[in-house]
């Protein structure tokens, strides 16, 4: 495996491990723990599809780019977009306070989605 296939394979591991705590967190009580974990998964989720482009990816502006990128130049389900601006709500609200349980699920659930799609892009 090379080093960028590597890399794939460890944000494509990290996006599925921080979905899966986000339960864990909210059972806890820990609000932004878990919103933060809703934003990982899906940024996580990007900086895969970036690195297999060859697209730079570490920074917030970066990640964002992927994803109009991924609609506007490759023709991605525009629906995404949505999606990534949800996802980037829990990290947003790390600095104001977290949201609550449920909108913290309903997070999860989007975030699952927009997941499932990015993977199917390859």
């Amino acid at each position: 495996m090379t080093t960028s296939a590597n890399t794939i394979a460890y944000h494509r591991e990290r996006s599925r491990h921080f979905l899966a705590l986000v339960d864990d967190e909210l059972a806890r009580g820990e609000l932004e723990e878990a919103s933060n974990k809703v934003w990982g998964a899906a940024a996580h989720a990007i900086k895969a599809v970036a690195e297999r482009r060859g697209w730079e990816h570490h920074a917030h502006a970066l990640i964002e780019s992927t994803v109009l990128r991924l609609v506007r130049e490759e023709g991605a389900p525009s629906h995404i977009e949505g999606q990534y601006y949800i996802a980037s709500h829990y990290h947003q609200r790390f600095y104001g306070g977290p949201p609550d349980a449920d909108s913290i699920r309903y997070g999860k659930s989007v975030v699952a989605e927009f997941i499932a799609t990015l993977e199917s892009l390859g």
